[in-house]
């Protein structure tokens, strides 16, 4: 893995350099290492170097506050704490945890040629909140699981050594992490600029030759807001989405202006993606994520009680995969506890359908349904309809307590630059023909942007958590 630029550049040599001063610190097969790292060339070579020590690796997100790495610290256990910088290293640890700032590695680590190979496949620890505010959870993933994802993904987006990759996702985000480890089983290259930042990743997609980008919705709207008058780059092949659901409207624009988007559906406990659209299934089918991919089993089981006027609203989905995650992590000494049935069936906790043609189309999370006068709501479904109106950009719609109806569905909106703030009364009004009377929002908040959490999906629990005001 090579790029043009040396400070963007993902060498074997610093690669290997990092792995020597790793086995040098003591980790090897049954120790831990944690890497605080960005998704530049030296957290990517970090990341890469811890993986050839065979140890138990986990990455940890910049973004953390203090407090996050310290709990996540404190239930990992790591031996070795690899930080980004000085400024990062927390304070606090435990006494048995070493902490390296990043920029000491390599250093005394003797010369990137003295090879002494991969001390066997390691395990990777990935830590997931969700967007319900639970503490995070450790989710054991075994290498070849994400050997198995990365040859599936091979195959439906037809990847190969040729591709050249834009590495912005941090390596904590499943999606970051897949995409290093994919690339070095593909043989592609990567690009690792450092953390996304909207200016950059435009100047990187027309001057270096960049064919693939993994993005997140937020970033997708991002770069079309800042590429108004600009061209397709003419290397670009595809722009895969995933991470979360995409606003209404978002894929079609992209589409409207020529940009190769594919959608894809995942999650942490599957090695990343799931199910996969390429480029030419989003054309046909803007909205679907395609079928899962080769080795992938996805059953739905209907849900009890249907969701108000969706007609074939589907059901919970139940995913069986090679890819498949070990477990829940649960202590050092501790093997993972399980997340299948005995059938190895894993519940996700989605929603979705299956159309005649075995395409997925996500319905929502089960956990974000709102249940109002008795009726069950689907915020998606809701947003959906709100996001038609034309002074909204972006929406997200979420279930507050009610004395009256339990909950009362409140919709939090960003509007469109210069338009004016539609009224409760008018948001209603726009919804009738659109949802029925149960589904139209009770209350309705303006806010400059919506709280994300670190992978880009809508923070709800910090929505619920703000003062909106009464009905």
């Amino acid at each position: 893995m090579s790029a043009e630029r040396p400070s963007e550049a993902v060498t074997r040599g610093l690669v290997q350099l990092a792995a020597n001063h790793f086995r040098g610190l003591g980790v090897e097969p049954g120790r831990r290492i944690a890497l605080q790292v960005e998704p530049d060339a030296a957290g990517v070579a970090a990341i890469l170097g811890a993986s050839l020590t065979g140890a138990t690796v986990s990455p940890f997100h910049p973004v953390w506050t203090h407090e996050e790495t310290l709990r996540v610290v404190q239930a990992f256990r790591p031996h070795v704490f690899i930080a980004a910088s000085d400024a990062h290293a927390p304070q606090g640890l435990d006494v048995g945890v070493r902490v390296v700032p990043l920029e000491r590695v390599g250093r005394g680590a003797g010369r990137a040629g003295e090879e002494s190979g991969a001390s066997g496949l390691p395990t990777w620890v990935l830590w997931t909140s969700g967007t319900s505010g639970r503490a995070p959870r450790g989710i054991v993933c075994s290498h070849r699981a994400f050997e198995e994802s990365a040859r599936a993904v091979a195959g439906r987006l037809r990847l190969g050594p040729s591709d050249r990759w834009l590495c912005t996702l941090s390596p904590a985000h499943v999606g970051g992490l897949a995409l290093i480890l994919r690339a070095v089983t593909l043989r592609s290259e990567l690009h690792a600029p450092g953390r996304f930042r909207v200016e950059g990743v435009s100047k990187a997609l027309d001057r270096d030759g960049i064919t693939h980008a993994s993005l997140v919705p937020t970033q997708l709207q991002r770069l079309l807001d800042l590429r108004r008058d600009q061209p397709v780059p003419s290397a670009l092949r595809c722009l895969l989405i995933g991470g979360a659901a995409p606003p209404p409207g978002l894929v079609e624009e992209a589409l409207e202006r020529g940009y190769p988007v594919a959608l894809t559906w995942g999650m942490t406990e599957a090695a990343s993606q799931v199910a996969t659209a390429d480029t030419a299934r989003v054309r046909g089918k803007p909205g679907s994520v395609g079928p899962p991919l080769e080795g992938v089993e996805l059953r739905v089981v209907p849900e009890a009680t249907p969701i108000l006027g969706e007609g074939n609203a589907g059901g919970e989905l139940f995913i069986r995969s090679p890819t498949l995650a070990e477990g829940v992590y649960r202590g050092p000494d501790e093997a993972p506890a399980p997340l299948t049935d005995d059938q190895g069936w894993y519940p996700t906790g989605d929603l979705g359908r299956l159309d005649a043609e075995g395409d997925l189309w996500i319905v929502g999370r089960s956990s974000d349904r709102i249940i109002s006068g008795g009726v069950n709501v689907s915020p998606e479904e809701v947003e959906a309809a709100i996001a038609r109106h034309p002074a909204i950009r972006e929406v997200a719609v979420l279930g507050l307590p009610d004395p009256e109806w339990g909950e009362r569905v409140v919709a939090v909106a960003v509007l469109r630059p210069g338009a004016e703030e539609p009224t409760l009364e008018d948001l209603r009004r726009f919804l009738e023909g659109i949802l029925a009377p149960p589904k139209r929002p009770r209350q309705v908040r303006y806010v400059d942007r919506l709280p994300r959490n670190a992978n880009g999906k809508v923070d709800r629990s910090a929505l619920r958590d703000r003062p909106l005001g009464e009905a």
